[in-house]
């Protein structure tokens, strides 16, 4: 592939899709957004009606083929809003025998990405914002911190264990503009 496949992760709240969309103003058109989980694709309709394991992985694997690959072979720079890890990281459903199983089969027709851009914010912030912009899964997260907290360690396990580049912008005490500058900067390398 000739493009450039840079990966967004991060748990709700964090300022990801808000920071890409600020930062898509300020990239050329060798740039193109993707999202990832709750795309606007069949599958990306159908998930969340049937929120599962495979069925958001099968959404990140139409994804790959439909869009991903063919932004890259076209040498383009796809900023993928949320991946594997968005999956991966939701603990305790994806730590089942058959998920696992799962998860083993779809990961190898993933892409690895080339850049990894994960997104936090502290806690009380994230809270904050959620109550901000709450849907069903906004409200669970509120009502349950600990599943914020069980998700955030497993988001920083898969940081701290990717072997490529990487970087953690932490969006707490930064405004919308800043966070966008930040990310342009570091996409623009």
């Amino acid at each position: 592939m000739k493009g450039k496949f840079i990966v967004c992760e991060g748990l709700d709240g964090a300022g990801k899709t808000t920071t890409i969309k600020k930062a898509m103003k300020k990239l050329n058109k060798n740039y193109v957004y993707n999202k990832g989980l709750k795309s606007n694709t069949l599958m990306g309709k159908l998930a969340p009606k049937i929120p599962s394991t495979f069925t958001f992985l099968l959404e990140l694997l139409n994804n790959t083929i439909r869009k991903i690959k063919p932004a890259l072979k076209s040498n383009k720079i796809v900023l993928q809003d949320r991946y594997d890890l968005s999956v991966l990281s939701c603990v305790p459903y994806v730590d089942k025998f058959y998920n696992k199983l799962f998860i083993n089969f779809f990961k190898r027709f993933l892409l690895k990405p080339d850049i990894l851009i994960y997104f936090t914010v502290s806690e009380n912030e994230r809270i904050k914002r959620l109550k901000q912009n709450k849907n069903k899964y906004h409200a669970k997260l509120i009502k349950n911190p600990k599943l914020i907290k069980l998700r955030e360690k497993r988001y920083s396990e898969f940081y701290k264990n990717f072997k490529g580049a990487k970087y953690k912008i932490d969006t707490t005490k930064k405004d919308v503009k800043e966070a966008a500058n930040e990310f342009v900067c570091l996409v623009s390398q």
